[in-house]
């Protein structure tokens, strides 16, 4: 049964995790915590290293050093090691993730994209994960898409579809990186729509953005990283309206401005 105090325990937890490469720190002792359905909108200047720090989180990207555990459990037993198959499979299982390229395969149809990690990944049976991939394609509105491979699709729609792969192992967080970064603002609106939903239904979302609305009206915290750091982070609408640090100014101002 789940308690007071398990609701308050921090979900994921991230500590002091950085990532250097060629002796260049691209992540700098970052440290952040999320609970279990808060909504976390990352922003920041290209390069900063919000993508990377975000990789970590399901080590695409090992880091460096630092730690950081989900639901509680960390895949490895020190900073810098690389998880075991099986680790990373049950990591994986629990932390969905939204690419910024969709990384759908084109060879296969909307509803094999979504149902082929249920049978190979969870051992569902084909039957049960193409109903299940039919209720996800419905959820993100492309029901009538499942046969239709990614070439037959909008940007807008195989970025939806992602989604739906993503939601398709059930997982207690999903990592959205820039999804609508590659589609002209008409597209992205639909996506924008898919993850306010979700947002809504009480999902635990990490989401590295440039979406100043969706971080202010969505997001229930935003981080500012610069230079691999964290600069300043809190309450979207004071973070976004009356930001604190220089340096949080000086974005804001540049990307409002435009």
């Amino acid at each position: 049964m789940e308690t007071a105090a398990n609701r308050a325990r921090p979900f994921l937890e991230a500590d002091k995790v950085s990532v250097a490469f060629h002796g260049k720190a691209a992540v700098d002792e970052i440290s952040l915590t999320v609970t279990a359905g808060e909504v976390v909108s990352i922003i920041g200047p290209s390069g900063s290293g919000k993508s990377t720090f975000l990789r970590c989180i399901n080590h695409l990207q090992v880091p460096t050093s630092g730690t950081i555990s989900v639901d509680g459990v960390s895949v490895v037993d020190r900073p810098g090691q690389h998880p075991k198959a099986k680790d990373l499979a049950r990591l994986r299982r629990k932390v969905g993730m939204v690419f910024q390229s969709f990384n759908l395969f084109p060879h296969l149809t909307a509803l094999e994209n979504v149902t082929l990690a249920q049978v190979h990944a969870m051992g569902r049976n084909k039957s049960d994960a193409e109903e299940r991939g039919r209720e996800l394609l419905a959820q993100v509105g492309l029901a009538d898409r499942a046969n239709h491979r990614p070439s037959q699709c909008s940007g807008g729609q195989q970025q939806r579809i992602a989604i739906a792969r993503a939601l398709a192992l059930d997982p207690k967080v999903v990592l959205f990186d820039e999804p609508t970064s590659a589609l002209d603002p008409e597209l992205g609106a639909d996506v924008l729509k898919v993850m306010r939903d979700l947002a809504n239904s009480g999902m635990t979302m990490i989401v590295v953005t440039h979406e100043m609305h969706f971080a202010e009206d969505v997001g229930d915290r935003v981080v500012f990283i610069a230079d691999g750091k964290v600069v300043e982070q809190g309450n979207p609408a004071e973070v976004l309206r009356h930001p604190q640090h220089e340096r949080t100014q000086r974005f804001l101002k540049a990307v409002l401005d435009r």
